[in-house]
């Protein structure tokens, strides 16, 4: 069978030509490959949720470890003031669990819907930036419940009992531990989303290192935000994003690099 690049007037496929292998993808197409990720994504939180659902005790016993530890020696942990409070809690902890350990599988639909966008020699990265993407959501994670926990709630507790006695609710601690867990894991992405924009040239090196006065206070606003009002933890938030802002200019130099050879 004769090569259709041998044919006469025939040209070469362009690079955009071969994103889609000659097919230009719809907005309808679009929307059902959205669709399609997104439900495979819930799938995957909806399983773990249901399993974590039967240990939420348990879940709550370990989340509540950094406020005992806040907490004067012999004090109650936890409080509840509605019948129904425990139970939301546990679907609140439960959800919490299902996203965060749920996270390769939605990180690796979130990669595989854009993948059609990006070059050939670029889809290569896809799994790599699947496993950086889920231990960066889970290092993010962690250093929220073992760094930041501890020092907010001992510095806030501590403060606070200049005035009053301590009397925290499990629905207000909670919601606290959702925001801040869940925000720490998000924040983390950063490096890995900056990535995939300059991947599909949304941004370049040249922008990024001229934004960084902006970054820094963009980055400082968003520890203020998902932090505890003290210095400690919005700086010890702000200093390791900063950081993975600057290993990703590195990460795009490489792999510009890479595709130029």
């Amino acid at each position: 069978m004769t090569d259709n690049a041998a044919l006469p007037g025939a040209t070469e496929p362009t690079e955009e030509e071969l994103i889609q292998g000659g097919k230009v993808m719809s907005l309808w197409d679009h929307l059902s490959e959205l669709r399609h990720r997104l439900v495979r994504s819930l799938w995957g939180v909806g399983v773990i949720f249901a399993l974590a659902f039967g240990f939420a005790d348990q879940v709550v016993n370990f989340l509540k470890i950094p406020l005992i530890q806040a907490l004067p020696r012999g004090s109650n942990a936890l409080h509840f003031t509605g019948p129904l409070d425990v139970f939301m809690v546990q679907i609140k902890v439960a959800g919490l669990a299902g996203m965060v350990f749920s996270c390769p599988i939605w990180l690796y639909q979130f990669w595989k819907f854009f993948e059609p966008a990006l070059y050939p020699r670029e889809r290569k990265y896809i799994l790599p930036f699947v496993v950086i993407s889920s231990l960066l959501f889970f290092l993010g994670v962690g250093f929220c419940y073992f760094v930041i926990l501890p020092f907010s709630l001992t510095y806030l507790i501590g403060m606070g009992m200049e005035v009053g006695v301590p009397m925290i609710t499990i629905k207000d601690y909670v919601s606290l531990l959702l925001l801040m867990i869940f925000g720490f894991g998000i924040v983390f992405e950063i490096p890995v989303l900056i990535v995939l924009m300059a991947m599909l040239d949304l941004v370049s090196v040249e922008t990024l290192q001229k934004s960084r006065r902006f970054v820094v206070v963009g980055i400082l606003v968003l520890a203020a935000i998902l932090t505890p009002p003290d210095p400690i933890s919005q700086i010890a938030m702000a200093v390791p994003v900063y950081g993975m802002y600057e290993m990703a200019i590195v990460v795009i130099r490489i792999i510009k690099r890479k595709s130029k050879t």
